[in-house]
């Protein structure tokens, strides 16, 4: 029977799929820094029922101070780089941006192992490598055959500091949810999500005009794509708490493949072979991963 872990793991990895299928006509008609203003109008009052909860179940627990600051540390770089993400995806090509920030889970994995002491059998450490390079090649050989080019010195800034954050933000995120309990854990961000959102939007000069954007179909689809990530977020960090960090990750980092095969059944868009191959060689990847 497969491991609780790996089944959340896998279902976070089809909604980030999907999601970004979604995603890629959205961004055509909102920018960035909307996107940003929408996923916080959507996510504040979620994770505010979250913290009463947490509020709740924690008045008679005894949990040190110290897991607290893990958990606002992983909740700050994973939503800080979400937001960081976005604007590397605003300034470069997607395909590039997606290459980098796709090897994440390579540092991750590294401090699992020697600082959380997590241990991975030989067949498990083959599946994750082969995840990590097949998908920084999978984005680079689908770049070229999609015809996408252009990548800006800042936009190389961006994707190494969202690969940086999510990299190391996985380890405080597992290092939390080793004594939180997972709605603990997400009633930390209603500490975290004004702070971050609000530097976010002053540092872009936005105006308050940006929370009140028109009903129209781009709008309501970034109010889809918001809802879906956060659903998909819940199975991610239920994944890292059930499971070993240095195997969730490497799994879930591997949504692009569901993105890209969706847009080739969906949206017709092109596949050459070396993504073909690249692509079976990531659901090899998963599959040696998940042998638990």
């Amino acid at each position: 029977m497969i491991d609780v872990s790996i089944s959340l793991a896998l279902c976070a990895l089809l909604i980030y799929g999907f999601t970004q299928v979604i995603s890629k006509y959205i961004v055509r008609s909102l920018n960035a820094t909307s996107m940003v203003a929408v996923n916080f109008v959507v996510s504040l009052p979620i994770y505010v029922v979250f913290m009463v909860s947490a509020v709740v179940i924690g008045s008679d627990m005894d949990i040190r101070i110290e897991y607290f600051v893990f958990g606002l540390i992983g909740a700050s770089t994973a939503r800080g780089g979400y937001f960081i993400f976005l604007e590397a995806l605003e300034r470069g090509a997607v395909t590039m941006v997606g290459s980098i920030t796709a090897a994440y889970p390579a540092i991750t994995v590294v401090l699992a192992v020697t600082v959380l002491g997590e241990e991975l059998q030989p067949v498990n450490a083959i599946g994750i490598s082969m995840i990590i390079i097949s998908m920084i090649g999978l984005s680079l050989s689908h770049g070229r055959s999609s015809g996408s080019s252009g990548f800006s010195r800042v936009a190389l800034l961006l994707s190494i500091a969202t690969l940086l954050l999510w990299g190391v933000g996985g380890i405080f995120i597992k290092a939390a949810l080793s004594e939180l309990p997972l709605v603990m854990y997400l009633g930390l961000y209603p500490l975290i999500l004004p702070p971050i959102a609000f530097a976010y939007l002053r540092h872009k000069r936005a105006t308050r005009a940006i929370f009140f954007s028109k009903w129209s179909v781009p709008v309501i689809g970034a109010v889809v794509v918001a809802e879906l990530w956060q659903l998909g977020y819940f199975s991610e960090t239920a994944a890292v708490s059930e499971g070993a960090a240095s195997i969730v990750f490497p799994l879930i980092s591997a949504y692009p493949v569901v993105t890209i095969a969706a847009a080739r059944f969906f949206l017709k868009e092109k596949l050459s072979k070396a993504d073909w191959l690249l692509l079976v060689a990531v659901i090899l990847g998963i599959v040696l991963t998940s042998a638990v």
